[in-house]
């Protein structure tokens, strides 16, 4: 009997033990972000651009399987009162892989949105671009005052593995960004001092009143 409690207790630890060493090995997760995450304070009629930046792409046979990135676009979402986009460029870390195409930019400042992306000419090489860097950069004119968020959507990232016909997305994580040029307080903010005042007021008259009829 205390064999087999013996072997239970080490075959739990050698489980254990394997699976924080392979967690330790597993490949990092790849993200795209806005850099800088927060623009502030510029006013309407001024210009700023912004990074679409990717992190962690790399070589890996186990799943999630990735041959470095062939391919990526996004979508990226604002607020059209406050911002408008006029221009967006391919930043150079595909470029570090082969020769690319960058695909022609939807502006929709009407909609509040842009698409972006590029793609490795073929004839592909055996690997894609790894490692981090910048995949684009948008040029944005303020137009209005508030707050936006510089939103990440339809992101996808592709791979190519040797002898395929057909691209891989790469499991992606999107940071979003934030622009902001108002000193507007946030909505619970105004409800809190709003509820302060009627309190404060309600207490001022029940004590002038009682003090009124005090004085009689």
């Amino acid at each position: 009997m205390k064999k087999d409690l013996t072997w239970i207790v080490m075959t739990v630890f050698l489980l254990l033990y394997t699976t924080v060493i392979m967690n330790g090995l597993a490949s990092p997760t790849t993200t795209v972000a806005v850099d800088p995450p927060e623009v502030k304070d510029r006013q309407p009629g001024e210009s700023f651009t912004i990074n679409l930046t990717v992190s962690d792409v790399v070589i890996s046979e186990e799943p999630p399987i990735s041959n470095g990135l062939y391919a990526w676009s996004v979508n990226v979402t604002f607020d059209p009162a406050i911002l408008n986009v006029t221009n967006t460029t391919e930043g150079p870390f595909l470029q570090q892989a082969a020769e690319t195409v960058a695909l022609p930019a939807v502006i929709d400042n009407t909609g509040g949105f842009v698409v972006t992306g590029a793609i490795i000419k073929p004839p592909y090489g055996p690997q894609g671009a790894t490692g981090s860097g910048v995949l684009a950069t948008i040029t944005f004119t303020v137009v209005g005052q508030g707050a936006t968020t510089l939103e990440l959507t339809k992101l996808k990232l592709r791979t190519l593995l040797e002898g395929a016909t057909e691209t891989y997305f790469i499991t992606t994580t999107a940071i979003n960004g934030q622009f902001i040029n108002s000193t507007a307080f946030p909505t619970e903010t105004i409800v809190g001092v709003i509820g302060a005042v009627a309190i404060g007021g309600t207490l001022v008259a029940f004590f002038y009143r009682k003090r009124r009829t005090q004085t009689k």
